[in-house]
């Protein structure tokens, strides 16, 4: 099942796109595609296209309570449908508010631009609302794109403090130290044991 994402007077654009798929891909819904409107015409064309074409449209900032304000826009242009349309309001405890409408088989969810509240809104209530509504079922364990992986594995790297390196460095080097010691000691006690031979043949032999 697919979904766009269209951003209206969104800043975090990158980043929030990033989290929705994030979610999203875990109950097997995929992204289609990802727009921009500024003005309430492209929001309304956008829209149109979206649902035209996929299974849900995500909208995206622009919850600012003035006369452009994104749940404004959707309410006109969604009232000839009203009565097909179930639509619920979702406030959070620092009143941050969300809307998810559903039609038929089809969706639409209203977000602020602030990614960690779409992030908490999910996880407390969007995404199981979702999987309700089309019947889908959560991965018990996500696969992850490898370049994720290791894009967190360099993280990880370049932000490890070299003191594990550095120990193990200094402790070759003690044990070269402690090496070279002990061969010196060696052939000190043979070169003494030699002369004391030495020593003892002259004496037998005198």
């Amino acid at each position: 099942m697919e979904y766009e994402i269209i951003f209206y007077h969104s800043g975090k654009t990158a980043e929030t796109e990033r989290l929705i798929e994030k979610k999203f891909r875990r109950i097997g819904l995929s992204r289609r595609g990802s727009c921009a409107s500024v003005k309430p015409s492209e929001l309304g064309n956008a829209l149109k296209r979206a649902l035209s074409r996929s299974d849900a449209a995500v909208l995206v900032g622009g919850l600012d309570g003035g006369r452009q304000s994104t749940d404004v826009i959707l309410s006109s242009m969604l009232s000839s449908k009203a009565g097909s349309l179930h639509s619920e309001r979702l406030v959070d405890e620092e009143d941050n508010e969300a809307y998810l409408i559903r039609a038929g088989r089809q969706f639409i969810i209203l977000f602020p631009d602030e990614t960690e509240v779409i992030e908490e809104m999910l996880d407390k209530r969007m995404l199981s609302e979702i999987k309700r509504f089309f019947e889908l079922s959560e991965d018990e364990e996500e696969s992850r794109p490898i370049e994720d992986v290791t894009g967190e594995l360099r993280k990880q790297l370049s932000g490890m403090s070299p003191a594990g390196s550095s120990y193990a460095l200094m402790y070759a080097q003690k044990q070269s130290r402690e090496l070279k010691r002990l061969r010196i000691l060696f052939w000190s006690l043979l070169a003494g044991g030699v002369i004391l031979l030495i020593i003892a043949i002259i004496l037998f032999i005198i």
